[in-house]
């Protein structure tokens, strides 16, 4: 009878954690995609920089749409690769793509649920699940909300955390194998999002070695062979990239920038972040410490970059998305360790409900009322179709720079200049020819010829013989 009972409660209970997690879920896919409603493109010039690098993969493109130089895939390789794929397979048009985030985000909830399932416990894990649904965006950090690389580290952290700390019952030797796959795909994807998970291994790796357990330091004699082998195999994706960049000289008031990850995460939530680190730092886990050491780590990362106004191998806009990932995993212990006040009876369950209630109600307004940049507009977006559609695929578009960002991957043309994304003279220098043309009514018909321009698409006013409407705001140059 006692057996049975049990296993009747048991089931109850897996019932209903999995009822949670799927509410959760479906949460997380409402927050992703809601501004979309009202807006079905991308919202961040980003994404249609990574939308149209996708493309020209996967056409095998020769020249760069938006520069005009040879195609180079730079970086972030594995990432606009297996967007190649995609659209290889998928052949989403643009108002399709917008779903994807909520595919990374539904993803990234499963592995740091199964992540903190298996080091903590059941209620820990949906509390991160929560906390991960609940993850902000905006414009300078990214977030869920955007087709972005950096997301990707909200998947792979804690999938290769599960790995890296041997948390699933397969062979030892596979988990070091998943590993390194999966330290080379961030490598090779975006490397802002590998550096957290390789510091979360490295302190992992030290607290390993320097144990008196002859198996631990077995363990980081191969954690440390995995961690070297991926580092040395990307070395060619990214050893000239940094040797080359400019470190960022840009400074900001320390304070605000530090207040700005609590508003940015939520103050409750943070509050609770600091509780959890306070009790789990009393354990002697190495795997906790770990990630303990390394959400410090960031957040120096962000404090110095105030103070120096220099980025080193993390950037400071890229530092925001892994950290909140990080303090959702310490944070969540800190909401179940509330439940276990017990004086007056039943406080510290009531206590729980209450601040799990108030990150909701804080934290939903917080992104459905956030804002993100509208590049292009419906009339914008047919005149581009029109243009794929109806001019030869070697033409060269003069268009408003931040448009010609969007105007790349939906036309499948050359844009004449294009808002960058940093400091660049070259490529300031035409966004300011394009600017002073279009400002003066499109009248310099030599700037056109010199320039090999076949087709000018503005908003404005065009008054010039040589140029023909020929579709909403599109205006196709004869010469004469």
């Amino acid at each position: 009878m006692v057996v049975n009972k049990l296993t009747k409660i048991s089931k109850k209970l897996k019932r209903r954690d999995t009822i949670i997690l799927i509410l959760i879920l479906i949460l997380a896919c409402i927050l992703s995609i809601y501004h979309h409603i009202s807006y079905p493109y991308p919202f961040h010039v980003d994404e249609w920089y990574h939308i149209a690098r996708a493309k020209q993969i996967a056409f095998g493109s020769s020249i760069d749409w938006y520069f005009g130089t040879n195609f180079t895939i730079g970086i972030e390789l594995a990432w606009h690769y297996m967007l190649a794929i995609i659209y290889f397979i998928f052949r989403p048009d643009i108002q399709q793509w917008i779903f994807f985030p909520s595919i990374v985000h539904f993803f990234s909830i499963i592995t740091s649920y199964v992540f903190i399932l298996k080091l903590l416990g059941k209620k820990e894990a949906l509390v991160t699940s929560l906390l991960v649904a609940l993850l902000p965006t905006n414009n300078t950090m990214g977030g869920p909300v955007f087709l972005a690389p950096i997301n990707l580290s909200l998947v792979f952290i804690p999938l290769g955390l599960l790995f890296g700390f041997n948390l699933l019952k397969i062979k030892k030797y596979f988990n070091y194998i998943f590993l390194f796959l999966i330290l080379l795909f961030l490598l090779y994807s975006h490397p802002p999002s590998a550096i957290p998970l390789l510091l979360i291994l490295s302190f992992y790796f030290i607290f390993n070695l320097f144990s008196k357990d002859t198996y631990l330091k077995n363990d980081a004699k191969y954690l440390f062979i995995t961690i070297i082998s991926a580092i040395i195999c990307s070395i060619p994706n990214f050893l000239s990239e940094f040797l080359t960049r400019n470190l960022e000289s840009i400074t900001f008031n320390f304070w605000i920038q530090l207040q700005g990850i609590v508003l940015l995460y939520g103050i409750i939530p943070s509050l609770i972040f600091v509780l959890g680190f306070y009790l789990l730092s009393k354990q002697f886990d190495r795997r906790i410490w770990a990630i303990l050491l390394t959400s410090i780590v960031l957040i120096l990362n962000i404090i110095f970059f105030d103070y120096s106004g220099v980025s080193y191998l993390l950037p400071y806009q890229r530092t925001h998305i892994p950290l909140f990932l990080v303090i959702s995993f310490i944070g969540s212990y800190g909401y179940v360790e509330l439940m276990k006040l017990k004086k007056p009876k039943n406080i510290g369950f009531l206590i729980f409900i209450v601040v799990i209630i108030g990150t909701i109600a804080i934290s939903i307004p917080r992104n459905l009322e956030t804002e993100y940049y509208h590049i292009i507009d419906d009339n914008d977006y047919d005149s581009f179709l029109w243009i794929k559609e109806n001019t030869a695929s070697d033409i060269v578009v003069l268009s408003d720079p931040w448009k010609a960002r969007a105007l790349a991957p939906v036309a499948e043309r050359r844009v004449y200049a294009v808002m960058p994304f940093g400091p660049n003279v070259e490529q300031m220098n035409l966004v300011f020819n394009a600017n002073a043309f279009l400002n003066t009514n499109c009248t310099n018909t030599s700037f056109l010829i010199d320039n090999h321009i076949d087709i000018v698409y503005t908003t404005q006013p065009c008054n010039n013989a040589n140029l023909t409407e020929v579709y909403l705001n599109t205006y196709l140059f004869k010469q004469e």
